[in-house]
């Protein structure tokens, strides 16, 4: 699959110190939730942060909001925001 590039907003930029990046995805990973587990298994913050889904994440794929289930494809953009800071 050709690699996707994922995005980070808000805090979850913050937390991870992180804004965008470019992966190449395991031929299992065909939705945004296997993406998250992906991301998860980095481990620290990025389990913290990608190891369940929230009511705070927003996620779009090629800047329409989608939801966990949105399947992926090679040259998607994928982008979480979380703001919960007050």
């Amino acid at each position: 699959m050709n690699p996707i590039t994922v995005l980070y907003f808000g805090d979850l930029m913050a937390r991870l110190q992180i804004g965008r990046e470019s992966l190449r995805l395991p031929m299992s990973v065909k939705d945004v939730a296997g993406l998250m587990k992906l991301l998860a298994m980095r481990g620290g913050d990025w389990r913290c942060a990608f190891g369940q889904t929230r009511a705070s994440l927003r996620v779009t794929v090629n800047k329409q909001d989608a939801g966990f289930d949105a399947t992926l494809q090679g040259g998607d953009e994928v982008a979480f925001i979380e703001s919960v800071s007050i």
